[in-house]
């Protein structure tokens, strides 16, 4: 991806009219998520058009465990997170509760919750997994 501007310049940050937790039903199923990748963080997806496509959209709740840490990666396309629950990390800026977060294409991120986070995330394209050097 070439820019004329940082890709950042484009993020939309948003503080929607809530401040405490949502709760979200207990029929909601989650599963561990890219184990090995995205440690203590579990996945209830609602929809995944990756399946079809390998460009498809995908939408889903993702809850972050205490200390959960997922290293960076690179948005080839747009990117919606809304806070609902807990204190949600990325790239050092903890959003809380009625963020809504608006990521453009090229936007690189990592994500970590301190406490734990419950976020309802949307992603338009398949994101590109950085290696981190250690």
């Amino acid at each position: 991806m070439k820019f004329n501007s940082p890709p950042e310049t484009n993020d939309r940050i948003i503080k929607l009219g809530f401040t405490s937790d949502i709760e979200i039903s207990d029929e909601i199923e989650f599963s561990p998520y890219q184990r090995g990748l995205r440690e203590g963080v579990d996945i209830a997806v609602l929809f995944d058009e990756t399946k079809v496509s390998p460009t498809g959209a995908d939408c889903a709740f993702l809850r972050y465990e205490a200390g959960a840490y997922v290293p960076g990666h690179v948005h080839m396309g747009y990117e919606t997170v809304l806070v609902l629950q807990g204190d949600y990390i990325e790239n050092g800026q903890t959003f809380t509760p009625g963020s809504f977060i608006v990521r453009a294409p090229g936007t690189c991120h990592s994500m970590a919750s301190e406490n734990g986070c419950l976020i309802l995330a949307s992603r338009y394209k398949p994101v590109k997994q950085l290696t981190e050097s250690t």
